[in-house]
């Protein structure tokens, strides 16, 4: 009914009256004024003066399902969220979603993370209230040697919708970070659950620093707030991000890769640098030269040799 209220207060052109609200959702006007004071104390400031109703005068930066969802407007991206004030990770919650037959699309969502994690097992720092933690699941119609597509996928999205609200440039670096001025702002990670030769589910977590102070971050980390000097709407930027991947998601299904791997191209770091990557088969050196149909990275051997590397750690060699 909180939501239901909410958008009530949103849609309105200034004030409502509690007559109207009590006559729309059938409910009695002594219920509103609860549910008003209950919406007062999730932060919403919410003006009542008599005779004229009800004004919303702003809503508070909170990760609420009905505060993304309204005016979302996607079609399957964020149509079902799942939130939590506090959790071990989303990516956990999200995979027992998705072997649960949970729709594709579904979002999971945390104010904060005790255990958000990286690639290859690493701590994402995740403190509550300031960043964007999610995870979404999708069930692609590929194989399991595609998957990376939707990481570089996912890694574009989210530097077009970092652009698209805050102005800043993020850029990024193979596989699965992104940087804005050589330190981190942002990183993905992808999780599958296949059969040899089909996908059933892939879930892809979004770990975003928005409003941290940047002495709070690890080293070699930034943030929005940091960059910008000032606070970041992480619900603003949190619809972006799932109309972006929406977006390309689309795309991919209808036209390949080709195109996105494109827009990754040009906002690749790693491309046309010499650079070290280190994965369980050992490490290699050489010029990253491109990436493959599949999303991998081809990397030129100085003997000229080009081999091809779908995951891994990637440092650049400074010449």
């Amino acid at each position: 009914m909180q939501e239901k209220i909410i958008d009530f207060l949103k849609k309105a052109d200034g004030f409502i009256s509690g007559e109207d609200i009590s006559g729309a959702l059938n409910i009695s006007r002594a219920a509103i004024w609860k549910y008003i004071q209950e919406l007062k104390k999730e932060g919403y400031e919410i003006v009542a003066v008599p005779h004229l109703g009800y004004r919303l005068e702003s809503s508070p930066d909170k990760l609420f399902p009905h505060e993304i969802q309204f005016g979302l407007s996607t079609k399957v991206v964020g149509k079902k969220i799942v939130a939590y004030d506090s959790l071990d990770s989303t990516m956990d919650i999200a995979f027992d979603l998705g072997m649960h037959n949970a729709p594709e699309g579904t979002v999971v969502l945390a104010e904060g993370q005790s255990r958000g994690r990286g690639r290859l097992g690493r701590n994402w720092s995740s403190p509550k209230g300031k960043g964007i933690y999610l995870s979404i699941i999708l069930r692609p119609l590929s194989s399991p040697s595609e998957v990376s597509r939707l990481t570089l996928l996912t890694a574009v999205a989210v530097s077009e919708a970092i652009k698209q609200v805050t102005g800043v440039s993020a850029l990024i670096k193979w596989p699965n970070d992104l940087l804005v001025d050589d330190k981190k702002i942002a990183g993905i990670l992808t999780e599958l659950n296949a059969e040899v030769d089909r996908v059933k589910f892939v879930v892809i977590g979004i770990g975003i620093n928005v409003n941290t102070r940047p002495d709070a971050l690890p080293e070699g980390a930034t943030s929005l707030r940091g960059i910008l000097q000032g606070p970041v709407s992480r619900v603003e930027l949190t619809k972006e991000i799932l109309r972006q991947v929406e977006r390309r998601y689309g795309e991919l299904n209808k036209h390949g890769f080709a195109a996105i791997a494109q827009c990754w191209k040009g906002l690749s770091v790693t491309l046309n640098k010499r650079i070290k990557i280190t994965d369980p088969g050992g490490m290699i050196e050489g010029v990253a030269v491109d990436i493959d149909k599949d999303g991998g990275l081809l990397i030129r051997k100085d003997s000229g040799v080009v081999v091809k590397k779908t995951a891994g750690d990637v440092v650049r060699v400074k010449s």
